[in-house]
């Protein structure tokens, strides 16, 4: 069974659907869980994340938004990590041009799972494994 992370920016494809072809692949994705092929983790600081871009960015009701983040704790085998390293994260947005939120993610993926993200700044972070959602939807 394939183990991912999932973050915050493959939520909002799915929530949003503003991309068809990352919606689809989010679909497929989250098929795969519920057919037991994957192992999601997903932690605070998403959740926190995902609430924070659905209700004052795309302005969507916010009991619509907690039903879907309750879904998502829901989710088939679902691993919800709620530890972060601090000081692990603010080294790392030292570093790097990157937002602190992804820094604080980055310290909460464990070292056997992979990170999933349209978001390209995490391929920064030495040491965090990091891939694409078409490849792990395709293998």
């Amino acid at each position: 069974m394939k183990k991912v992370f999932i973050e915050t920016s493959v939520f909002i494809r799915l929530f949003t659907q503003d991309d068809s072809r990352k919606f689809g692949e989010s679909k497929i994705l989250f098929d795969k869980i519920n057919s037991g092929d994957i192992r999601p983790y997903v932690s605070g600081v998403v959740i926190q994340e995902i609430l924070y871009i659905l209700t004052r960015l795309y302005k969507f009701p916010k009991l619509g938004v907690i039903a879907d983040l309750q879904k998502i704790l829901q989710l088939r085998n679902v691993v919800l990590i709620e530890k972060t390293d601090t000081e692990k994260a603010l080294l790392l947005f030292k570093r790097h041009a990157i937002k602190y939120g992804d820094c604080l993610i980055s310290t909460q993926v464990p070292k056997s799972v992979v990170l999933i993200s349209y978001d390209s700044d995490f391929g920064k972070i030495k040491g965090l494994k990091v891939s694409t959602l078409s490849d792990v939807i395709s293998k």
